[in-house]
């Protein structure tokens, strides 16, 4: 099923957008990778409501639960910074505005990442642009700084998400046009199966609502794909127009869509269940 959305636009000319998050506190953050900042938007209105900068080519964006906001950075390996900040790859923790560097050993192009389900934060590093085919995918320890690569040599390791039981992990995969799936249990990380292949283009940011859909941004494809827990397609969301979607989250009924052409955010209504 194809449906065509006309997207609310939220802010423009902000930059390469990417990594929208919903904070514990109902803030929408979007980082401008280009100008090396964290934006924050205002949702309901619509415009920037204030800027952090954190140099480098910051990328996705979580939460830990004392309300720090972490951040997947590439130091500049993926774009050139309008930002003059030092960076070096790895994450970087923001409260209060304060930005903490923590660089991880080995990284190369840190992408994006999420809280997994013991407390860690997962997240890939799929190399710069040529050289994606050596990707990992990695878990750092927010208390000791220590990291752990839990899967290496992997072709383009790209956004991931956890699902609802928060032991079954979706990893999308760009450069092959498709989405995997891995379980959680034991200590270990174990795959489950191949996942689905996108009908057009490769995934890049990953996000799942309440149902257990998992919204795949698809650049290429000027689109968001929807699938089912099972991995069938269930809609396709084209945004009527060259978007270059990068990456979603969910606001409640509405899915947030960081759009790199234009440099904008924007806001659709999620599926309907």
């Amino acid at each position: 099923m194809t449906a065509a959305r006309s997207p609310a636009v939220l802010a423009e000319g902000i930059g390469f957008t990417e990594g929208p998050l919903i904070t514990r506190d109902g803030r929408l953050l979007v980082v401008a990778l280009s100008r090396g900042l964290v934006v924050e938007i205002d949702l309901q209105r619509g415009g920037v409501r204030g800027t952090v900068e954190v140099g480098g080519g910051p990328n996705g964006l979580a939460e830990t639960d004392d309300g720090a906001v972490w951040v997947a950075q590439n130091a500049g390996a993926v774009t050139s910074s309008r930002s003059s900040r030092p960076t070096r790859p790895g994450l970087q923790r923001i409260v209060g505005g304060t930005v903490l560097d923590l660089p991880v050993p080995g990284t190369r192009a840190p992408n994006d990442l999420v809280v997994g389900p013991d407390g860690r934060l997962w997240f890939t590093d799929p190399g710069p642009p040529g050289d994606t085919d050596h990707g990992r995918l990695l878990a750092l320890d927010p208390a000791t700084g220590e990291s752990e690569t839990l899967l290496d040599e992997q072709d383009f390791p790209n956004g991931l998400a956890f699902d609802r039981d928060t032991a079954t992990l979706w990893l999308a995969h760009t450069e092959e046009e498709r989405i995997r799936r891995h379980r959680w249990e034991d200590g270990r990380l174990r795959p489950l199966d191949t996942g689905p292949r996108l009908p057009d283009g490769g995934p890049d940011g990953l996000a799942l609502d309440a149902r257990g859909l998992l919204y795949a941004a698809a650049p290429a494809a000027d689109a968001v794909f929807v699938y089912t827990p099972s991995g069938e397609l269930h809609e396709r969301l084209d945004l009527g127009e060259r978007t270059f979607p990068t990456n979603v989250c969910l606001a409640g009924e509405q899915l947030v869509v960081t759009a790199a052409r234009g440099g904008r955010v924007l806001v659709v209504p999620a599926v309907a269940g």
